[in-house]
């Protein structure tokens, strides 16, 4: 499965934030798709953006003086230099019952271990994305390797660990998910 087709159950119809909106030229542009499935769409990015609907802020310290249905932060948060303040923030801002959604490179995806984009601060697996976001707060209800949209990464679908992205869903601890406790899906 492609990200977007795991992120499109939780995000039809919804209130969403969208983090890390700038930038996204390809063809397989996450903005765009989230348009057309959210109900309403909010996005954040450090970069400026001709697009009213795209404000530019960190989410380390922005306040949104309103919370979401989703939140969700494709391919950001490897690029955070404080990612406790930046999952924080995310669980303030995040509805009772609400999801976090997260995609990151996976960390032993053959480019990550060859070409290492010099932007990211870190590289995250499954169990250090587990431990972070347990310790601010979230519970993981939805885990799966993902692989890319390009037509070259289909050799890949069957090598889960060696998958391009890692996709999870979260709630912050308390909220009651109708997800099942998917902890450990590696589908």
């Amino acid at each position: 499965m492609t990200r977007e087709q795991i992120i499109i159950k939780y995000i039809k119809g919804k209130d969403v934030l969208d983090i890390g909106s700038v930038g996204q030229t390809d063809k397989y542009n996450l903005w765009v798709f989230l348009k057309k499935e959210a109900g309403q769409l909010v996005g954040l990015d450090t970069e400026p953006s001709d697009n009213p609907d795209i404000i530019q802020g960190n989410m380390e310290t922005y306040n949104f003086h309103k919370q979401f249905d989703v939140i969700l932060a494709g391919d950001v948060l490897e690029h955070i230099d404080n990612q406790g303040l930046f999952l924080d923030n995310i669980r303030k801002h995040l509805k009772k019952d609400g999801y976090f959604i997260l995609t990151t490179p996976n960390a032993k995806w053959f480019n990550v271990l060859l070409r290492p984009n010099p932007t990211h601060t870190l590289w995250h697996d499954k169990y250090t994305l587990f431990h972070i976001l347990n310790k601010y707060g979230f519970k993981v209800i939805f885990f799966r390797y993902y692989y890319g949209n390009k037509p070259h990464y289909n050799f890949f679908k069957k090598l889960l660990v060696l998958r391009q992205g890692v996709i999870l869903v979260a709630q912050a601890k308390g909220s009651d998910s109708r997800e099942g406790r998917t902890l450990m899906g590696f589908q």
